[in-house]
């Protein structure tokens, strides 16, 4: 593949993973867009899947707006028995992300469960670790989420306009009506990769596909559906170097410093959490590189120019367990 071809594939990798156009042909945009036909995109979605790049083709939504809670838990593990406590995890529904990080703790987890109920999953999951203690680092803050990775950039995620720092504190959970809900689990699976898919999801849930749209469309102005797109493994796509960036930084100077990681490029997701006696840290930034030495100068890089010099990178070692979060299916 020439180098044009390949700036071309790439540049629609980015807006596969950016999320598809809310119509009933969206291979046909996005392919236009790059000089492609319908077919040539789909060829290209299709050789994803193929290689092992796409983990999924469906929708990515926000766990709040649907009445889920989510936190960051880890605990620390002696390396003799991490696979047996990280067996535990990877079984349960609502880890999505299980990984044996560098320095301790060492085995982090996400945990996502209905909003009401997270806190008595957080205990039964403590009881289970036990003797290990559970640290529950939930964000305070959100100052960046866009996992979308710029496959011609090493250790680079694709620009994208921060977002308004926001807060998990004082959100109702919505109303979701069952309709809605059984598109919700329809999307957050995979979604068959054809030239009308919206038009195939409709069909499945006897909706009408305009209106299906447009109820899509809704929901992502309202901020409960982020996209529906391509999401990769990042691993099979080169990023091998996971870092997960931590510092402690005064109160008084979270928000900017949290408002200046979010705009690098390279971080995809940035959050405030809190300190643990035994982890100090509390702000945390994603990075995704192609090998640990780009990681590690990303994170010194980003370090002096964000002004934060009290911090470390948790490089991750093993992956135990990576999906996507799973909504309306606790029965």
């Amino acid at each position: 593949m020439n180098n044009d071809n390949n700036d071309v594939h790439d540049a629609l990798l980015l807006d596969l993973q950016r999320g598809l156009p809310l119509n009933r042909h969206p291979f046909a945009d996005i392919g236009a867009r790059h000089g492609m036909t319908e077919h040539a995109a789909l060829q290209v979605v299709e050789s994803l899947f193929e290689s092992g790049w796409a983990r999924r083709f469906g929708g990515v939504f926000d766990s709040r707006q649907l009445g889920y809670g989510s936190t960051l838990c880890a605990v620390d593990v002696p390396a003799d028995d991490l696979e047996r406590v990280a067996g535990l995890l990877a079984p349960h529904t609502g880890v999505t992300h299980c990984y044996e990080r560098e320095g301790h703790p060492n085995l982090w987890f996400t945990m996502t469960a209905p909003a009401s109920e997270l806190k008595a999953e957080l205990a039964r999951t403590a009881e289970r670790l036990s003797p290990y203690t559970l640290l529950d680092l939930p964000a305070l803050r959100r100052f960046k989420v866009q996992v979308v990775l710029d496959a011609s950039s090493v250790g680079r995620a694709a620009a994208k306009k921060p977002t308004e720092p926001d807060s998990d504190d004082g959100m109702a959970a919505p109303e979701i009506s069952e309709h809605e809900k059984a598109l919700v689990r329809k999307l957050q699976g995979n979604i068959e990769v054809i030239a009308d898919p919206f038009g195939a999801v409709a069909d499945a849930l006897a909706w009408d596909p305009d209106k299906l749209l447009q109820h899509l469309a809704r929901w992502q102005d309202e901020g409960v559906l982020r996209r529906v797109g391509i999401i990769l493994r990042h691993r099979k796509a080169g990023f091998t170097a996971n870092g997960m960036c931590v510092w402690c930084v005064p109160p008084e100077d979270i928000e900017r410093a949290g408002r200046e990681l979010a705009k690098c490029p390279e971080v995809t997701h940035c959050y405030e959490r809190p300190p643990w006696e035994g982890f100090r840290f509390n702000l945390f930034a994603m990075i995704h590189a192609r090998e640990r030495g780009v990681a590690r100068g990303l994170f010194e890089r980003i370090s002096k120019d964000v002004g934060l010099d009290d911090g470390a990178m948790l490089v991750s070692v093993r992956e135990f367990k990576k999906s996507s979060p799973v909504f309306f299916c606790e029965a």
